[in-house]
């Protein structure tokens, strides 16, 4: 996987925790560069590729309401 590869799934991602989720831009930006994908990237970037962007969102968006529920 290229980093153009990388960087492209990365949007696509951002953009379903949009479309589904109903995060704005900045919001998106932020949990997409702050979640365990980025982390996965950094030490396989062929791992993503065993889930779709959908469930990658789907994630990233359950690793950001788990926080914000311990932060309670």
């Amino acid at each position: 996987v290229t980093n153009k590869e990388i960087k492209e799934f990365k949007k696509y991602v951002r953009d379903t925790l949009v479309k589904v989720y109903h995060m704005n831009e900045i919001e998106a930006t932020h949990a997409v560069r702050n979640s365990y994908l980025s982390e996965a990237l950094e030490k396989d970037k062929d791992f993503v590729a065993h889930d779709t962007v959908e469930e990658w969102a789907e994630f990233i968006h359950d690793e950001i309401t788990n926080e914000e529920l311990l932060m309670m």
